[in-house]
């Protein structure tokens, strides 16, 4: 079970809606589900410095392949693979906010989703792709499932190029939270939450 994952007290609404859907994505953007057998490409990305600064997961590709495979297994997240004009781009998690320490740091609506996302090759950023790439994932996830009142983000607060990528996404600030493992800006997308 990933650290993140909340798996006591869950309302029956929070069962009831289940692991994340696939966002729905087209052309030139395509999604897919990872599997074991991506752990090399994963591993390679998680590596580079650009990535493992904050996502802090410079593991083998053995490691990957079991984290992938729990993810798989259970209702929190998913893991995908993000192709840009048929090469890949990003690893991307999917995973539903009150199954996660996010979720309790806000009042989280049973359906809200989240995402994570690394773009492995550094050549391929600063370009607007990151930006892009969010705004397709959001939008794709809307689509897959209308129930879903927002979509939130949770980036490192001191992570300025994903500050600035979600806000260029239309991301809004819903403050800094402390969620254990770091200081997170939680941004979202979508309805506001309400207070209370």
């Amino acid at each position: 079970m990933s650290t993140r994952e909340v798996t006591a007290g869950l309302a029956a609404a929070v069962v009831a809606a289940g692991p994340p859907p696939a966002p729905r994505l087209s052309d030139p953007w395509a999604a897919r589900v990872l599997t074991a057998d991506d752990a090399g490409l994963v591993s390679a990305w998680m590596n580079e410095p650009h990535v493992e600064r904050f996502w802090q997961q410079a593991w083998p590709p053995a490691r990957w392949a079991g984290a992938i495979a729990e993810q798989l297994a259970g209702e929190h997240s998913r893991p995908y693979l993000v192709s840009y004009a048929g090469s890949p781009l990003a690893y991307v998690e999917i995973y539903r906010i009150p199954r996660d320490v996010v979720g309790l740091r806000y009042p989280a609506d049973p359906y809200d989703l989240g995402i994570h996302l690394a773009i492995g090759d550094r050549d391929r950023t600063g370009q607007g792709l990151g930006r892009a790439l969010v705004r397709a994932v959001a939008e794709g996830l809307f689509l897959a499932d209308p129930r879903c009142p927002r979509v939130l983000a949770d980036p490192d607060e001191r992570h300025e190029v994903a500050l600035r990528m979600f806000a260029g996404a239309g991301f809004q600030s819903l403050g800094v939270r402390d969620l254990g493992h770091k200081r997170a800006a939680l941004l979202f997308c979508g309805l506001a939450p309400k207070e209370g």
